[in-house]
């Protein structure tokens, strides 16, 4: 693996964080055969593209790894693919598209990877990610050895996928065959409601609580009275109060503050205990 310093915050779409001295890419698995020479570090991140995660301003004390490995392999006999866990996904949806293969225009207006994808079940418009996985490899960090797994047995749910201490490298996928014509228009109808619904500024991360069974983290907030609610550079989005927009000079520990102003105001009102997607990472005391 390629070892470099580097400031997370150029990691990120929230573009927050400090330094760490000990930022590995990881270009194939193969890297993974002299692991022992990295097995030094309390604690280890595996990073995809950012797009959901909020680092302290501290440096990071331990190893964030990023997977690079990033391929398509399909076969049109079996619609299934291959796909490395580095690989973009609004570039897998546009290759899924060009196949004739329904049911990825979801993955189109997602900035992240397939490996980041798989580790918390993203999803919107009704998909979810591992409806549509079969198995996948991955480095195992307690045992220090590569495994295959099948979908079914692992634990998995709304946002979340049960794999913790693991570095995903590759997964299988099966889509459907599916109408090219019905694909482009949910392409369209899709990304317009994007842009209509939700902010286009650089610095958030997507939507900042998850939804439950029975309400909408969006609704809550607004009807609470939050949107626009500010502090210290970051704030509710006027535009979808589920996300959280950053001026170019704010903290991560404004972020922090924000989130966890807005979860004390939800539950002192409506007796409902927010949980967050954004994952927020190092030091935030």
């Amino acid at each position: 693996m390629i070892n470099q310093k580097v400031l997370l915050k150029n990691e990120t779409t929230y573009r927050f964080g400090g330094m760490c001295k000990n930022f590995f890419l990881l270009n194939d698995k193969k890297d993974l055969d002299n692991f022992d020479e990295y097995d030094i570090f309390d604690e280890y991140f595996i990073l995809g593209k950012g797009s959901n995660v909020a680092f302290s301003e501290n440096e990071f004390d331990g190893a964030v790894i990023q997977s690079k490995i990033n391929y398509i392999d399909f076969d049109n006999k079996t619609n299934k693919l291959e796909l490395g866990s580095g690989t973009y996904l609004p570039d897998l949806s546009r290759f899924l598209k060009s196949k004739n293969l329904s049911d990825g225009e979801f993955l189109l207006g997602i900035p992240g990877t397939v490996g980041g994808a798989l580790s918390m079940n993203a999803g919107c418009y009704g998909y979810e990610f591992l409806d549509y996985v079969e198995a996948f490899e991955y480095f195992d960090i307690k045992s220090k050895k590569i495994k295959k797994i099948k979908k079914s047995q692992i634990n998995y749910g709304y946002r979340f996928t049960d794999i913790d201490d693991s570095i995903i490298l590759s997964v299988t996928m099966i889509f459907p065959d599916g109408d090219p014509d019905k694909i482009s228009k949910n392409m369209k109808e899709f990304t317009n409601h994007r842009k209509n619904t939700q902010p286009s500024a650089l610095y958030n991360a997507g939507s900042v609580f998850k939804n439950g069974e029975d309400y909408y983290a969006a609704e809550l907030i607004e009807n609470a009275g939050l949107k626009g609610y500010k502090i210290d550079g970051v704030r509710v989005s006027e535009k979808h109060s589920n996300f959280f927009i950053a001026d170019k000079d704010a903290k991560s520990s404004a972020l922090y503050k924000l989130v966890n102003f807005v979860k004390d105001s939800i539950f002192d009102k409506y007796d409902v205990m927010l949980q967050e997607e954004i994952i927020f990472v190092g030091d935030f005391s």
